[in-house]
């Protein structure tokens, strides 16, 4: 069975078999085409998440094998790099 991997600049995001990447692609085109806008998709473990697209975003989608995947009893997270740099505040 097929599965997907979505890299977003730095961050990845497994995504399942049943994924509808058609419907992914388009959403990223649309807010690509309207200077940028947040698309929302559900990691392998059906966590959402929303990603602000812009025309800087640099975004890879890969087919891999659904035994690639990493377990989810496993401690590999299905999200890449998802840290907040040192540097960073909230006002």
């Amino acid at each position: 069975m097929q599965s997907y991997r979505l890299t977003i600049n730095d961050d990845w995001f497994y995504l399942s078999g049943d994924y509808n990447v058609s419907a992914l692609k388009a959403a990223m085109t649309a807010a690509v085409h309207s200077g940028g806008g947040f698309v929302d998709i559900f990691s392998s473990r059906r966590l959402q998440t929303s990603l602000l697209i812009t025309a800087q975003s640099i975004v890879k989608l890969e087919a891999i094998c659904a035994e690639d995947l990493p377990d989810p009893v496993e401690s590999t997270p299905t999200l890449g790099h998802s840290y907040i740099d040192d540097d960073y505040w909230l006002d």
